[in-house]
């Protein structure tokens, strides 16, 4: 019947579909695609399928030559376990019958489901016209008929390939892995915010899995972050720290474009909080554009953000998680009121703006705080943008001019001297802006490092002087300030450092002009 139906097809359509298969047997993507006809490709994905093509060549080379360590971080829903714990196996597989593979998750429920999905595509016909029966390779790649569990499965002599699928911490003594691939070895927050499970986790990893490894085997590491310190960050962690140490190449997709940050100081910082900071974005988005837009655009992604709080975006969606709590800042410390003091009651205010001057790079922040004549801090309003210099000042001056309408103690903006000649003149054009508007405004060079410069703001938060007025800008600011100085950006937490200073101390400035 198979014979007869050949016989239909046209010339034409059988070289296309011998073109296919050859495609499908050489591309990860084309054989994803050729097996799954629902299988929906997407740049990211490609990416990620190269990556795991270069796998293949280190399992097949035996370590010579390709990628033998491999981490891929991606946001959730979308399409890494497909890619790489149910369709990259059955591909290696077929092209190394001889593979042995040990899929690993946070639970075996999971394992066992990739386990069983890697199967039923090695059973499939499409799989049968790339590589088993129906193909033209010389030995047909065929399930056992003598081991079809879904726990572990064997191919057909004489082949000697096959999967074991275990849940982290499960026994894998006496099984060997040429490919490990191990797919968010945490369940959740619960279980990545325990320091218990973390150490549970990273001990089967050193005394079980890793010493699973066959010579020349290759890891695959596939996870979204939930905690610096989870399997991955301690990885990370121990490139920084350890030249010896496995390297591994990192394949970073955060769900919304981050600006680049390429200086080695940065990127070895973020290795030694267990956090991966990407030079360029891999796919060459602007900062702000969506991974998957099809799928989830930047007004989706801005939405989730909003539902499920900063926190969890940075660390599920960005890939940059941070402790929630630092050590210069506590939550507890930031209570959030309804209303401001009197007018009468407030002695001084003054809005410090942290400035930058990149659309890709850190955050202009400009923090409003105001000092009561009892000695208590409130923090007003926080403005806060990532945008050229432009866009920059336009948001300076009309926050300026909104400040003015306020009722009290006239508000001075205040902002920071960069190092150098230049700074000086950036200070100087700043003031200028301000003074054509009529407002008030100060400059003045920082010394110190930012965590000595918070330290009087820390200290006057943890005695409960500080207090913030309910606004769209808490979750944000609170978020920053209790996890410095861990976290990925600082810039809010300056800002209300020198507002503090200046408000508190009144050490000297420098006029415009002067």
């Amino acid at each position: 019947m198979a014979l007869e139906t050949a016989t239909l097809i046209k010339p034409r359509e059988a070289e296309g579909e011998k073109a296919r298969r050859e495609k499908a047997r050489r591309r990860l993507s084309a054989f994803c695609h050729y097996v799954s006809r629902w299988y929906r490709r997407a740049p990211h994905l490609d990416l990620a399928a190269e990556m795991l093509e270069q796998v293949e060549i280190y399992i097949r080379t035996k370590g010579r030559t390709g990628v033998g360590r491999l981490l891929i971080f991606m946001p959730p829903r979308h399409g890494k376990s497909e890619l790489v714990s149910k369709h990259f196996p059955a591909w290696v597989l077929g092209k190394l019958p001889d593979t042995r593979v040990i899929l690993a998750s946070y639970g075996a429920d999971l394992a066992v489901s990739n386990s069983r999905a890697a199967r039923e595509i090695v059973m499939g016909q499409q799989y049968k016209a790339l590589f088993g029966e129906a193909s033209i390779v010389e030995t047909p790649v065929e399930l056992s008929a003598d081991s079809r569990s879904v726990e572990a499965w064997d191919l057909s002599r004489p082949h000697r390939g096959g999967v074991v699928a275990t849940g982290v911490g499960g026994g894998i003594t006496g099984k060997g892995a040429h490919l490990l691939i191990i797919d968010d070895p945490f369940k959740n927050r619960e279980e990545a915010e325990s320091a218990l499970t973390r150490e549970r986790v990273w001990n089967w990893w050193t005394s079980s899995a890793y010493t699973r490894l066959e010579d020349g085997g290759a890891v695959v590491g596939m996870l979204t972050r939930w905690h610096p310190d989870d399997w991955a960050g301690r990885l990370l962690r121990a490139m920084g720290e350890d030249p010896s140490a496995d390297q591994y190449v990192v394949v970073c997709l955060p769900a919304l474009a981050a600006p680049e940050k390429v200086d080695d100081e940065s990127r070895r910082a973020g290795l030694l909080r267990g956090v991966w900071i990407e030079g360029k974005d891999a796919l060459g988005r602007k900062a702000g554009q969506a991974l998957w837009p099809e799928k989830y655009d930047e007004a989706v992604l801005g939405s989730i953000r909003s539902n499920i709080g900063i926190y969890d975006f940075e660390a599920l969606y960005q890939q940059n998680p941070y402790l929630r709590s630092g050590s210069f800042f506590l939550r507890e410390w930031l209570p959030v009121v309804e209303h401001m003091p009197k007018a009468y009651e407030i002695a001084e205010r003054v809005r410090y703006w942290d400035k930058a001057a990149s659309a890709r790079g850190d955050y202009t922040a400009g923090v409003l705080m105001c000092r009561t004549h009892s000695g208590e801090y409130y923090i007003e309003h926080v403005a806060r943008i990532q945008a050229n210099t432009g866009e920059r000042d336009r948001l300076m001056l009309e926050t300026g001019k909104y400040d003015r309408t306020r009722q009290g103690p006239q508000t001075t903006q205040y902002h920071q001297q960069d190092p150098g000649a230049a700074g000086r003149d950036s200070a100087e054009a700043t003031n200028l802006m301000y003074a054509k508007a009529g407002i008030a405004a100060r400059f003045e060079p920082l010394s110190g490092d930012k965590e000595v410069r918070a330290g009087p703001f820390s200290s006057a938060c943890q005695g409960g002087r500080v207090r913030l007025l309910r606004g769209g800008w808490n979750e944000a600011f609170i978020e920053e300030l209790a996890s410095f100085p861990l976290g990925k950006h600082d810039d809010q937490v300056d800002a209300a450092a020198s507002a503090f200073n200046r408000l508190a101390s009144g050490g000297p400035v420098i006029l415009f002009g002067a």
